[in-house]
C-alpha cells in the first residue's frame, strides 16, 4: 500500500507540475486564435459569418486560462469549500507522513477518510486537470469542433472541482452514512 500512495503522491505532483504551463500555453494559443480571428472578420472571406463570437470566446478563454488557479478557487468558494488552488504551492509539496500503516481507522467510515486523506494530492491534481479539459471541451463546443452538448462541459467541471474538494465531501458522504 505505502508504494501505491506514494506512486499515487508522485503522479499528482507531476499532473500538478505540468498544469500550469498547460494553462499559459493554452491561453497564448487561445490569445492568438483571437486576434486572428478578429482580424480573419474584417476580411471579405470571414471564416466566422454568421458566427461572429468565436474570436471573442477564444479572448475571454484566454484570461481564463491565464488566470486559472483562481478561478477554480472561486469555483471552490462557490461550492462552499475553503480549498485554495495556487499555482506555488506546488514547490512546497510533501508526501503524506503517516504512509500506509496510519490506513486503518477505529471505523469504517474512518478508514475511508484516511485513504482519501492519502490520496487526497492525486485527486485535486486530477481535478483540476479534468476541470482544465472541461473548459477547453466547452470551447470546442462553442466553436462547432465537437458534438458534446455545452451542460456536459459544465458537468465535468463541476464534477473536477468535487474532486479537488474530494476530503470535504468525502467527510460529508461518511457522517450521513454513519
Amino acid at each position: 500500500m505505502a508504494g501505491l500512495v506514494n506512486f499515487a503522491s508522485q503522479m499528482g505532483l507531476v499532473l500538478s507540475m505540468l498544469l500550469p504551463p498547460l494553462c499559459y500555453l493554452g491561453a497564448m494559443i487561445l490569445f492568438i486564435i483571437a486576434a486572428w480571428g478578429f482580424w480573419r472578420q474584417a476580411q471579405p472571406d470571414n471564416p466566422f459569418r454568421g458566427r461572429p463570437w468565436v474570436p471573442l470566446v477564444s479572448l475571454l478563454l484566454s484570461g481564463v486560462l491565464a488566470s486559472f488557479d483562481r478561478i477554480l478557487t472561486m469555483a471552490n468558494v462557490t461550492g462552499g469549500s475553503t480549498v485554495t488552488v495556487s499555482v506555488a504551492s506546488m514547490a512546497s509539496y510533501v508526501p503524506p507522513s503517516g504512509g500506509a500503516g496510519s490506513v486503518l481507522g477505529a471505523s469504517p467510515a474512518a478508514t475511508i477518510v484516511n485513504v482519501v486523506t492519502l490520496f487526497e494530492n492525486f485527486f485535486q491534481a486530477f481535478g483540476a486537470i479534468t476541470c482544465l479539459f472541461a473548459v477547453l471541451a466547452w470551447r470546442a463546443t462553442i466553436v462547432g469542433r465537437s458534438n458534446r452538448s455545452q451542460g456536459g462541459a459544465l458537468v465535468q467541471f463541476i464534477f473536477g472541482v468535487m474532486l479537488i474538494n474530494v476530503l470535504t465531501i468525502s467527510q460529508w458522504i461518511v457522517s450521513l452514512l454513519a
